[in-house]
């Protein structure tokens, strides 16, 4: 069985976007290189991953610190 975006050949990724709270993006793919988030349907904020992001802490901080 084939995804239907790649069944109708539309320029997209099976991976997930992960958005972080300093504003970058990564992709659970490896060889993704467009992170445009029309490209991926499953998105995730950083604050949501298990063990949590590194940059979710120094968002923390800074805000604790202002």
């Amino acid at each position: 069985m084939e995804c239907a975006g790649c069944s109708s050949d539309l320029d997209h990724c099976h991976g997930t976007v992960i958005l972080h709270e300093d504003g970058s993006a990564e992709c659970t793919e490896p060889d993704c290189r467009d992170l445009d988030e029309a490209r991926h349907t499953l998105r995730i904020g950083c604050t949501e991953i298990e063990g949590g992001c590194a940059c979710a802490a120094v968002v923390e901080e800074f805000a604790r610190a202002s």
